[in-house]
C-alpha cells in the first residue's frame, strides 16, 4: 500500500547523512498521486541545507498546484515538465542533474500509458544538501505541502538513463543497484530497503496508506495465434523483453525488441502482401522482400518536408524568436535572491514570501512588500 499525506505535519525526512549531490549526479524516481488540488506550490521532495533553511533542489508543483517543476535558486522560472498532474491519477516522475550547466538538469514525466516526456534544463545556485524531505520543504517548514501519495522512491548518486528510468518506473523492486543512495518503496512504511539504512524520520502525525501505483507488472493476459491446424499461445505479464523465434516448415520469422511496441502490422500469406503502421513520430524506412516481391514503408515527422528546405530553417528561426519573447515576458515562479517560490499579493504581484521582494515579467526586480501583513 503507498504512503498519503493528508496534512503538513505528515511531512518525512532524513538529515542523518548528506544526499547526493546535484552539482556531481543525481537520480531519483517515483510514482506521484494528487490527491486534493491545493492550487498552490505541492512539495513532493525538497533537497536543503543549513537544516532546512535553504533550498537546493525543490521538486514540486507550481502555483497551479499541477504543474510538475524542478526549481533551484540559480534557475527560478524552473524546469517545467509536462504531464500535468490530476486528482486521483498515477503519474511517473524523474529527475537527473548531472551538474549545474544549462543542459544538466532533466525532468521526465509519464502518465500510465503515455510516453515518456523529457524538458532540459539548469539546475544551479544551491548549497550542498545536507537532508531531504518528502511530502513537504522540511521538517520544520510546514508550507507548501504534498496533499497526495508517493510510491516507490528510489535515489542514486549516478545519471540514471532514460531507458534505466522507465525500466524503474515498470518494478516493483528496483533494478539499478549500482550507486543506489536509498530505496524507499513507501509501500507499509518509510524504511530502506537498499541496505544503507537510510531510514525515514516520521512527522508529528502518520502517514496513511493507498491502494499502489498499476505496474506493469501487475497486469495479466494471453495472446494465441492460429495457422491452419497449427496453434500456439503465450500467456503471462505485458512487459516482454528478449527475442522469439518461430519455424513454419522452412521458412523461418524472428521478432526482437524492447517491452514497448507502439504501432500496428499485419500480413497476409497466399497473394503475400503485408503492412505496417505507427505513430507519427517514428521516422525512418522499412522493408521486406518475399522472393521476387519487395515493399517499402517510408514515413517523416509530423510537419517536416519530404526532402527538406529553407522553408524549415525559417520556421525554426521563428520559433526559437518565439520563445525568446515568451521568456523576457515571463514572472519568474521563484526569488532570485534566495531561490523560495513566489506567492501572489492581493494586488496581483509576485512576492517572495520571506525577504518581500516583489518580482516582475522578465525576473526584473520591481519593489518590495512594504508592509509586514502583506507577507506569509
Amino acid at each position: 500500500m503507498s504512503q498519503r499525506s493528508d496534512q503538513a505535519s505528515d511531512r518525512v525526512s532524513y538529515t542523518a547523512a548528506a544526499p547526493p549531490a546535484p552539482a556531481t549526479a543525481f537520480t531519483v524516481t517515483f510514482w506521484a498521486r494528487l490527491r486534493v488540488d491545493r492550487d498552490d506550490f505541492s512539495t513532493m521532495m525538497r533537497l536543503h541545507s543549513s537544516s532546512g533553511g535553504s533550498t537546493a533542489v525543490n521538486i514540486t508543483t507550481g502555483s497551479s498546484g499541477t504543474t510538475p517543476l524542478v526549481v533551484s535558486p540559480g534557475n527560478t522560472g524552473g524546469i517545467i515538465g509536462t504531464d500535468a498532474l490530476a486528482v486521483d491519477t498515477w503519474r511517473m516522475l524523474a529527475v537527473t542533474i548531472a551538474g549545474t550547466g544549462a543542459t544538466d538538469g532533466k525532468i521526465y514525466t509519464r502518465t500510465v500509458g503515455g510516453s515518456t516526456n523529457v524538458v532540459t534544463g539548469q539546475v544551479s545556485g544551491g548549497a550542498t544538501p545536507d537532508g531531504l524531505t518528502l511530502f513537504g520543504r522540511s521538517a520544520g517548514d510546514s508550507t507548501e505541502w504534498f496533499n497526495g501519495g508517493l510510491a516507490y522512491v528510489r535515489v542514486w548518486s549516478a545519471v540514471l538513463s532514460q531507458a534505466e528510468i522507465e525500466a524503474e518506473w515498470a518494478s516493483a523492486t528496483i533494478v539499478r543497484t549500482s550507486g543506489v543512495w536509498a530505496n524507499w518503496p513507501m509501500l507499509t512504511g518509510i524504511s530502506d530497503i537498499s541496505g544503507n539504512g537510510r531510514n525515514l524520520t516520521a512527522g508529528t502525525t502518520a502517514l496513511s496508506t493507498e491502494d499502489d501505483p498499476p505496474l506493469s507488472g501487475n497486469v495479466t493476459g494471453t495472446a494465441a495465434g492460429v495457422f491452419g491446424a497449427l496453434s500456439g499461445a503465450a500467456s503471462g505479464v505485458r512487459k516482454v523483453i528478449g527475442t522469439v523465434a518461430a519455424t513454419l516448415g522452412g521458412l523461418t520469422g524472428t521478432a526482437s525488441g524492447t517491452r514497448k511496441v507502439i504501432g500496428t502490422a499485419g500480413t497476409t500469406l497466399g497473394g503475400l502482401s503485408g503492412s505496417a503502421s505507427a505513430p507519427s513520430h517514428v521516422t525512418g524506412t522499412a522493408s521486406c522482400t518475399f522472393g521476387g516481391l519487395h515493399g517499402t514503408a517510408r514515413g517523416h515527422g509530423p510537419g517536416s518536408a519530404e526532402t527538406g528546405s529553407w522553408y524549415g530553417f525559417l520556421d525554426i528561426l521563428r520559433e526559437g524568436a518565439a520563445l525568446a519573447r515568451a521568456e523576457r515576458e515571463r514572472v519568474p515562479v521563484a526569488c532570485l535572491d534566495c531561490g523560495e517560490p513566489l506567492r501572489t499579493g492581493p494586488r496581483g504581484e509576485s512576492y517572495c514570501p520571506f525577504d518581500g521582494s516583489i518580482w516582475g515579467a522578465g525576473n526584473r526586480l520591481v519593489g518590495h512588500v512594504s508592509t509586514a501583513r502583506e507577507r506569509r
